[in-house]
This record gives structure tokens, C-alpha cells and sequence, in this order.
């Protein structure tokens, strides 16, 4: 009996302890709650099938620069600088007339004869001042002409004005030496350039504009005086910027976003801040850099797939 006595609390220590040991065991090795998985919420991932039935365009992000340009209406003129009149410097009749509309003259030309009491009876020779084209023909053959009347207008085509007119709230940011672009109805879709010359010094009362002289290469003859022109002006010229095509910008809880792929299959999008917006072309500030694969084309797919993503998770 007293062995049995003495046994049993050695017994129930050893089991104690034992039991003890086995907890602390269980505890060292039980296996760490797994982590769950990282959703990567601003990542939408395609399979190679499902690009198989979208159209997604990339090009790569790349620096540039960027116009910033007010319009205005306009009109061709001659190059009053280029431009000469031939005027008679006695009364008379005119006798001759030898050059027509369109005529290349040269300085020293003889253009037309006039008959004057003040010569007896040798003709008065009307010389072409400059070189040029006969752009006007004010007399004929027999007319009486006064002193000082002009018989032609002769003018230099390779070079013409356009006279632009800039609204008075826009004055500050036109200067001399700024490029300009300007198109004609004559030739729908082309653009011809110049590069502003001159102010004015008035602004008109009633229409609170002021004329801008641009001069104009006109080698090839296809603009004309007279005709109207739309004017671009370059105000701001930004060089060496981050330019992208509007096309691939998106909004989304009020940002503006943009994706760019990873690779064939993932794209990132992408929070960016904008500047200048000119012809289709924007400025990044900040949120993609040079050498970036952006989607141009598709990113409305792209942003649907990413809103549907997250509808999934709530």
C-alpha cells in the first residue's frame, strides 16, 4: 500500500510534466497562419485569349515639345516692302501700254509711253521701280492720265503679308519673331507658316483687335492676295517634355489615369498629372516616364476590366 502511495504522486508529477512538455511541443511546431494574397489592385492582367478579341495599341512614352497657340482670322496681302506703284510724272496721254496682269518685270523696264505738251513731243517713258510682277493695270491705251497717276502696281509673290487679327485680351502674348501657322479655303487641310514681323500700335475701336503682320513665303505662287486665311500663332513652346496622345488618358474617381504595359498581358495603371493640352497632344508632368510602354488605344478596356475587378471583391 505505501508503495503504491509513494508511486502515485511521482506518477501524476511525471504525468503532469509530461503533459506539460507535450503542450509546450504542440505549441513550437503548430504551422503560422497563412498570409492572404496580395491584391494587386491597380493591375489588370489579360489572358492571351482574351487579347485575341480586344485591340490594344502601345507606343512609347517620349519627350517632345508642345505649342501652345491662340487663332485668329487673317487676310493675304502684298508685301507693301516688295511692292511699287508706276506713276506718271506729267500730264499726257497714254500711247503705250506693254505689259499685261501677271507679267515679270525687272527694274529699268520700260511699261508704258505717255504723250506730254511738257517733253515736246518726245514720249515719257514709265519705268518699272523694282523687280516684280505686274499685280494691277490701272490705264489704257489712249486714256488721259494726271500727274502722279499710277499705271501699275507691280509686287514681289515669293514673299506676302498675312494680316492677322489679334483679340485685346490676347495682345500680351503675341510678340515679334513667334512662329505662325495659317490655312486658306483654297487648299482645305494644308498648312503654310510665317513668323510675325510686326505689331500695330492702335487697336481698332469697334472690333478691339489689333493687326499682326505676318510675312510669308509664297515661292511657288498659290497664295493670293485677298484671299482669307485662319491663323494659328504659337504662343508658348515648351521643349523636352513628356507628350502622350489625349486618346489614352482616362478618368477615374476623379483622377486622370493612363496604363502601361508590363508586358503582353499586365498593365499597370498609372495616376498622372497633366499640363499644357494642344492639337490631341498632352503634357505629363508627373506619373510615367520616358521610355514607357503606354496603352494608346484600348485603355477604356483596360479601366472597364479594372472597375469590373473590383466590384468582384466587395
Amino acid at each position: 500500500m505505501k508503495s503504491s502511495l509513494l508511486i502515485s504522486p511521482l506518477t501524476l508529477v511525471l504525468l503532469v510534466a509530461l503533459g506539460g512538455c507535450g503542450k509546450k511541443e504542440n505549441a513550437s511546431v503548430q504551422p503560422e497562419t497563412a498570409a492572404p494574397a496580395k491584391h494587386e489592385e491597380n493591375v489588370v492582367t489579360l489572358t492571351k485569349e482574351s487579347l485575341t478579341h480586344v485591340t490594344l495599341r502601345t507606343e512609347v512614352v517620349a519627350l517632345g515639345s508642345l505649342d501652345l497657340t491662340l487663332k485668329a482670322v487673317g487676310r493675304v496681302g502684298d508685301n507693301l516692302n516688295k511692292t511699287a506703284k508706276v506713276t506718271a510724272t506729267f500730264e499726257g496721254r497714254l500711247t503705250r501700254l506693254s505689259a499685261d496682269l501677271n507679267d515679270r518685270v525687272k527694274a529699268g523696264d520700260v511699261l508704258a509711253l505717255v504723250q506730254t505738251p511738257e517733253l515736246l513731243g518726245k514720249p515719257l517713258e514709265l519705268k518699272a521701280p523694282v523687280d516684280g510682277v505686274i499685280t494691277e493695270r490701272l490705264g489704257t491705251t489712249g486714256e488721259l492720265i494726271g500727274k502722279d497717276t499710277a499705271v501699275y502696281t507691280i509686287s514681289d509673290p515669293a514673299d506676302l503679308w498675312v494680316i492677322a487679327e489679334i483679340k485685346e485680351r490676347d495682345i500680351g502674348a503675341v510678340c515679334a519673331g513667334q512662329e505662325a501657322v495659317f490655312t486658306v479655303l483654297a487648299y482645305p487641310g494644308e498648312k503654310f507658316s510665317g513668323k510675325i514681323t510686326l505689331l500695330g500700335n492702335r487697336v481698332e475701336t469697334e472690333s478691339r483687335t489689333l493687326e499682326v503682320r505676318i510675312e510669308a513665303n509664297n515661292a511657288d505662287g498659290r497664295l493670293k492676295p485677298g484671299m482669307f486665311a485662319d491663323v494659328e500663332i504659337a504662343t508658348t513652346v515648351l521643349k523636352d517634355v513628356l507628350i502622350i496622345p489625349d486618346q489614352a488618358l482616362q478618368t477615374m474617381d476623379d483622377a486622370k489615369i493612363v496604363f502601361v504595359a508590363l508586358n503582353d498581358t499586365t498593365f499597370e495603371k498609372r495616376v498622372i498629372t497633366t499640363g499644357l493640352e494642344q492639337h490631341g497632344r498632352l503634357q505629363v508632368l508627373t506619373g510615367l516616364k520616358a521610355g514607357e510602354h503606354l496603352v494608346t488605344e484600348g485603355s477604356f478596356i483596360l479601366k472597364s476590366e479594372l472597375l469590373k475587378g473590383e466590384l468582384g471583391e466587395e
